[in-house]
């Protein structure tokens, strides 16, 4: 009985928080100015699933990359996560893969932003998430990841990460 109300208590703090997280959000200050424009149909939608995510892969160092070709897909799956690769169509696809490198506890993970475009360019961004410093989280090393898939475009296709 004392585990389920302690459960419960977790889960209620837990909830409770989530709208204070979602009121500090920010719009970028390029999106303020009106250089930048949000893209909201350049995320791949129409597929499903559209987006991995796990604690747990082969990349030690940080990195984020684009994945453009089936060939590739399939190396990052083999190479990073030792399983085979969801099936894709990367004539109508693309992906975006960030690796967080290995972590000292769980608690990390990646937010994708909404993409931006000027017209020329389109910007893929994304946030590193952490624990909050008195926060429970898992006492493992971890090597968070995110995988999501977005719509081919024909304009050049950019990275950032987005630092608060």
């Amino acid at each position: 009985m004392r585990d389920r109300v302690v459960a419960a208590a977790c889960m209620a703090s837990l909830l409770a928080a989530l709208p204070v997280w979602a009121m500090g959000r920010r719009v970028p200050k390029d999106a303020k100015e009106g250089r930048m424009e949000r893209v909201h149909d350049a995320e791949a939608s129409d597929v499903t699933p559209n987006e991995w995510r796990g604690a747990f892969c082969a990349q030690a160092q940080p990195s984020a990359r684009i994945v453009e070709s089936p060939a590739e897909w399939s190396d990052l799956w083999r190479a990073a996560l030792n399983q085979p690769a969801p099936v894709v169509d990367f004539s109508r696809h693309f992906a975006l893969a960030v690796f967080l490198g290995s972590k000292p506890t769980g608690g990390f993970g990646v937010e994708f932003l909404d993409p931006i475009s000027d017209g020329r360019e389109l910007l893929l961004r994304y946030r590193v998430r952490e624990p909050a410093p008195d926060g429970m989280v898992t006492q493992a090393f971890t090597q968070p990841y995110a995988v999501k898939l977005y719509r081919r475009t024909k304009l050049r296709v950019a990275l950032a990460e987005a630092k608060d």
